[in-house]
């Protein structure tokens, strides 16, 4: 193939860009995408000459395994198929992003198995796979047309600084690649963060974009109560949940971070209004402060953060569903009998005070199950 460079800035039709990158990957071409992160160099990983391409390219030793670049978590789960809980919390609230992940693949229902024992031995060490999903709209809408994962590994010679545009891309390694996308110059000039899982821990192998601070926050089981207007029930729910796990660790409410537990409440039509009065009367006869809370709507980066979602009603829980079908598995009712909690709002505080505990004794129920994992 001829060397083409190809500014996206200047594509009137995106999609068919799209399939001529496709269309030079299934040729066993090597293209240059743009990620959040770097340039990255890209081959079919399905195509063992590709990837013998980009080996000889980069001039990479073989303890320097490749990244599989693949559309989606959803993906990512069909190699690494036994997933611990932080593996999937971290994969569910990091991807895409500039994020790696370094997984294993060993599990017998691996894709991982179907890729070419040449591939295999270049993306993988000790049968661990380090898995990207990038944060660009063009490179996921090559993948989701490419339908199958990618090699994809920095657009730089090996040992030299990443590049962070198609010409530093050039000066290094030449003509040897068939096509690159120019998007401009990446501004956050890192590549990604590397995470190494092993079960229910992480290591930081190459510091990146997300720090450890943060990596350590979305590390944390994160349980999130759902109601209409998240100004009685949920943040009720949400403060009564923080206390009990508090005191169930033994810990304040502050250390609650460090201990690995973030709470959180939301309205499906909420607005930003504070707690109802008789709502924070209640929690205060509890030592409980709610006079600080204010509603918040809820999205999907909140449900797709969450571990667990508690809704108040099957009306709340069949909402949520509409939003994010992939929730199922974490979504119920916060009734363990799959009833309903019903909205105090313009009630009595003798109301108020029979929902919060109503709500304590379903929160200890779940508590009973969450803690123990």
């Amino acid at each position: 193939m001829t060397f083409e460079k190809i500014k996206l800035i200047d594509q009137i039709d995106f999609g068919v860009l799209v399939l001529k990158v496709v269309e030079v990957l299934r040729s066993g071409g090597v293209v240059v995408l743009p990620t959040e992160t770097v340039y990255g160099l890209a081959v079919r990983a399905n195509d063992e000459a590709a990837v013998a391409r980009i080996i000889k390219i980069k001039q990479r030793g073989k303890d320097h395994p490749f990244a599989l670049a693949v559309s989606d978590m959803v993906a990512v789960s069909d190699y690494a198929t036994d997933m611990s809980d932080l593996a999937k919390r971290l994969a569910r609230r990091c991807l895409p992003g500039p994020v790696s992940l370094i997984l294993d693949v060993s599990q017998s229902d691996s894709e991982f198995r179907f890729l070419p024992q040449p591939v295999q031995m270049a993306v993988s060490k000790d049968l661990k796979v380090c898995f990207r999903v990038p944060d660009h709209i063009f490179t996921l809408a090559v993948l989701n047309e490419l339908a199958e994962p990618i090699v994809l590994t920095s657009a730089n010679l090996h040992g030299a600084p990443v590049a962070v545009s198609v010409d530093e891309v050039i000066e290094q390694l030449g003509t040897d690649i068939d096509l690159a996308v120019d998007d401009g110059v990446i501004n956050i000039e890192k590549p990604s963060t590397l995470l190494k899982i092993d079960g229910n821990k992480f290591s930081i192998l190459r510091s990146g974009p997300i720090s450890v601070e943060t990596l350590q926050r979305l590390s944390a089981k994160m349980i999130l109560f759902v109601c209409t207007g998240n100004t009685c029930r949920s943040p009720m729910a949400e403060r009564i949940c923080e206390q009990e796990i508090a005191k169930r660790l033994g810990c304040r409410l502050d250390e609650l971070e460090g201990y690995g537990f973030v709470v959180m409440s939301a309205g499906i039509a909420a607005a930003k209004n504070n707690a109802a009065a008789n709502a924070i009367e209640v929690l205060r006869r509890r030592n409980i402060d709610l006079s600080d809370h204010v509603a918040q709507q809820l999205n999907e980066t909140l449900v797709r953060f969450a571990d667990y979602i508690f809704a108040m009603t099957r009306s709340h829980r069949e909402s949520i569903l509409s939003m994010c079908p992939d929730a199922d598995m974490r979504l119920s009712v916060l009734r363990t009998d799959n009833g309903d909690i019903q909205d105090p709002i313009g009630g009595s505080l003798e109301q108020y005070e029979s929902c919060a505990e109503q709500i304590t004794t379903e929160i200890n129920k779940h508590l009973d199950k969450i803690m123990k994992t």
